[in-house]
C-alpha cells in the first residue's frame, strides 16, 4: 500500500475529539451595608464537546453556586445572591434557552446531586481566604486607611476606605475602596466624583494613562448641586468585569494619567493626582493581603 494512503488510513482510524470554547456568565445581587442592591457579572471560559454538554456544565456550575451561597449564609451570613447565568458559545450564540431531549429531567438531577452533597464549603472558604492573607502588607497598609463598622450588621460589616479619599461628596476625587465580613474582603467598589460651576451631565469617562486610551461607562451617574451655585456629579459602582479591573490596574501602577468627563454638549479634562494613583494602588493591594480575589 502506498505509504501516504496508509497514514491517511490510520489517521482516520484514530478517534479525536475536536472541543468548542463557550463562556459562562452569571448574574449575582449583592446587598449594601446602608440599604438597596448591587447587580454584578462573573465571567469564566470552558470547553465543551457540544452545546448539550456545555449548557449541562453551565447549568451545574450555576446550581453549585447556589449551593455554596445556602452554605456561605448559614455559616457567614453572606448577603450575596445567584439570579440566573448564561451560556455562550464562541460566535456569540447565547444557547440559555436551547432545547433537548429530556432537559428537565437532566436539570432535576444536576439540581438534585448538588444540592444533597452535604458541604463543609463556609469552612474551606474561610480557609482559602486565610491562606492568601498576607500580614506583613496588612501591617503595612493599614494606616491608610479608615474602616467603618455597620454597629447593627452581626457580620461585622465594615466599610474600609483611604484616608486620602474625600470626606464629601462636594469635592473632586477618584479612589476604590471595599467591604469586610467577618474579616472576608468583598465588593470592590470605584468611585469618581466631579466638582464644578458648571454642568457637565457626563455619561462617560476616558482615560489617558501613560499614554494608553481606556474608557469607562458607568451604569449611572448621580447629581446634586449647592455651595452657591456648585454642583456635583459622580457614581459609585462595583467592579466585577475584566474590562474594570484592567483599568484599574493601569490606573494602579501608573506614572502618569488624566481623565476626561464627556458631558452632553462639554467635556473637561482633570488630571489624576499621584497620591490619587497611589490610594488606588494601595486599596488594591490591601484588599489583595487581606484576602480578596481581584
Amino acid at each position: 500500500m502506498n505509504k501516504k494512503l496508509l497514514f491517511l488510513f490510520l489517521v482516520l482510524l484514530i478517534p479525536f475529539s475536536c472541543k468548542k470554547d463557550y463562556k459562562y456568565v452569571e448574574k449575582i445581587e449583592r446587598e449594601r451595608i446602608f440599604g438597596g442592591t448591587d447587580r454584578e457579572e462573573k465571567e469564566e471560559a470552558f470547553q465543551s464537546d457540544n452545546d448539550t454538554l456545555a449548557y449541562l456544565e453551565a447549568f451545574t456550575k450555576f446550581v453549585i453556586s447556589q449551593k455554596v451561597e445556602m452554605e456561605m449564609k448559614k455559616s457567614l451570613g453572606s448577603s450575596s445572591t445567584p439570579l440566573s447565568f448564561s451560556i455562550y458559545d464562541e460566535k456569540g450564540n447565547d444557547l440559555t434557552y436551547i432545547d433537548f431531549p429530556n432537559k428537565k429531567k437532566r436539570e432535576n438531577e444536576i439540581t438534585r446531586r448538588v444540592l444533597s452533597l452535604s458541604g463543609s464549603i463556609p469552612k474551606s472558604t474561610v480557609a482559602n481566604n486565610t491562606s492568601k492573607i498576607d500580614s506583613i502588607k496588612i501591617n503595612e497598609l493599614k494606616v491608610y486607611f479608615k474602616q467603618k463598622k455597620d454597629e447593627f450588621s452581626p457580620e461585622g460589616k465594615t466599610w474600609v476606605k483611604p484616608k486620602s479619599s474625600p470626606l464629601y461628596t462636594n469635592q473632586n476625587g477618584i479612589y476604590c475602596y471595599f467591604q469586610t465580613e467577618n474579616n472576608i474582603p468583598s465588593n470592590l467598589r470605584f468611585r469618581v466624583q466631579y466638582y464644578s460651576d458648571e454642568w457637565l451631565f457626563f455619561d462617560k469617562i476616558q482615560f489617558s494613562i501613560d499614554g494608553k486610551a481606556y474608557e469607562y461607562i458607568p451604569l449611572n451617574t448621580e447629581t446634586d448641586s449647592g455651595d452657591g451655585g456648585y454642583i456635583w456629579e459622580w457614581f459609585d459602582e462595583n467592579i466585577s468585569t475584566s474590562n474594570d479591573k484592567e483599568l484599574l490596574n493601569a490606573l494602579a501602577n501608573a506614572k502618569s494619567a488624566k481623565m476626561k468627563f464627556i458631558g452632553k454638549q462639554y467635556y473637561n479634562i482633570k488630571s489624576i493626582s499621584k497620591e490619587q494613583l497611589n490610594g488606588i494602588k494601595r486599596t488594591i493591594d490591601y484588599y489583595k493581603a487581606l484576602g480578596g480575589s481581584f
